[in-house]
């Protein structure tokens, strides 16, 4: 099908591990995925994190805090509470940056946050909170971006 072509394209062409930061984050389909998500369950929700990727340039978006620049893309609000959520995407395993994890644990220290998952190759999603995600993280390989050098943790989304 198209739909099958265009994430296969996507994860070849964009966002391979491999690629430089620019190549790997041209797309959004894990945020497309999770807002399709809460919209079909009527989830209310709005746009917290960062979206300015490539409008600003990449030296002065280093100015801002780690911590800030860390911030997960959503609050979701239920009827009773507000917690964070961030959105990944991934084919087969999901590449959590280390330091990223480390800024959302400060962030779950102040509200829950939790992670919406998009496998292109399962072409499902799973939700966990941070509690769950850095205790499986934390049983995984740590690998090193070849652009960057900087570890990530190497999870197989079968396993989340």
């Amino acid at each position: 099908s198209s739909e099958k072509l265009y994430h296969k394209k996507v994860w070849e062409n964009y966002l391979s591990y491999k690629q430089p930061f620019k190549e790997r984050n041209k797309s959004n389909i894990g945020e497309e995925q999770c807002e399709k998500y809460l919209e079909s369950k009527g989830v209310t929700y709005t746009r917290y994190g960062f979206d300015c990727l490539f409008d600003v340039h990449w030296k002065k978006f280093m100015l801002i805090p780690e911590f800030l620049r860390c911030t997960p893309d959503y609050m979701v609000m239920t009827d009773d509470k507000a917690m964070l959520l961030e959105a990944k995407y991934c084919g087969e395993i999901l590449r959590l940056k280390v330091d990223d994890m480390r800024q959302y644990g400060k962030w779950n220290d102040i509200v829950d946050v939790f992670f919406f998952i998009y496998s292109s190759t399962k072409r499902t999603h799973k939700i966990l909170n941070y509690k769950k995600l850095i205790n499986l993280a934390s049983m995984c390989e740590i690998d090193r971006y070849e652009d960057n050098n900087k570890p990530y943790y190497k999870i197989n989304f079968e396993d989340i």
